[in-house]
């Protein structure tokens, strides 16, 4: 019998999870998560009643690895968002996002995150446009991430995390996916 974790990138994930998407790509259909696929892995993330930090980045893991439909990957954010959200060191929600040293990271979830990349992600849905993350602006999220054709674990997480923060086209989803496999790690 496998592990209930499954080692990413130097983060322990929910194989559950993980496992309903590889499930979902390799079916019938254009090989992209649907909603009904969504729906499933749902199920995973909200088998205890509470989201913890572990499903949390998991299905961060999931949003930036495998390739949703739009209506997908807004439902699997919002449904998630409508779990209790377990925080594993019980630190209040207020307390979710915090700066850390010089402004460099930003902690998610127990995590430091990337703030050049997260600001980025911010500027594009403030801008012009209609608040969502475009191809455009997902190349320029992706030059802030991959500097040198390689990427940090930090900014791999950081990336997932914006993932499901910030609202991204079709398009510029599925092309940050695709662009990130051509990127080796640090």
């Amino acid at each position: 019998m496998s592990s209930y974790y499954e080692k990413i990138d130097g983060m322990s994930c929910d194989r559950g999870i993980v496992d309903a998407c590889r499930e979902a790509v390799k079916g019938e259909g254009d090989g992209r998560v649907s909603v009904e696929d969504a729906k499933l892995v749902f199920q995973k993330v909200a088998d205890g009643g509470r989201e913890t930090e572990t499903e949390r980045w998991t299905v961060r893991y999931c949003l930036a690895e495998f390739n949703f439909t739009e209506a997908a990957r807004k439902w699997l954010v919002a449904s998630c968002k409508d779990v209790v959200q377990e925080a594993e060191d019980e630190e209040p929600a207020v307390k979710k996002r915090r700066l850390v040293g010089g402004a460099y990271y930003e902690t998610v979830d127990g995590v430091g995150c990337d703030r050049g990349i997260v600001d980025a992600c911010r500027e594009a849905v403030d801008g012009a446009g209609d608040g969502r993350i475009s191809v455009d602006d997902a190349k320029k999220v992706f030059d802030k991430v991959a500097d040198g054709g390689k990427a940090t674990q930090c900014e791999r997480w950081t990336l997932r995390y914006c993932m499901t923060e910030f609202n991204w086209t079709d398009a510029a989803h599925d092309w940050f996916v695709e662009a990130m496999k051509t990127v080796k790690d640090k």
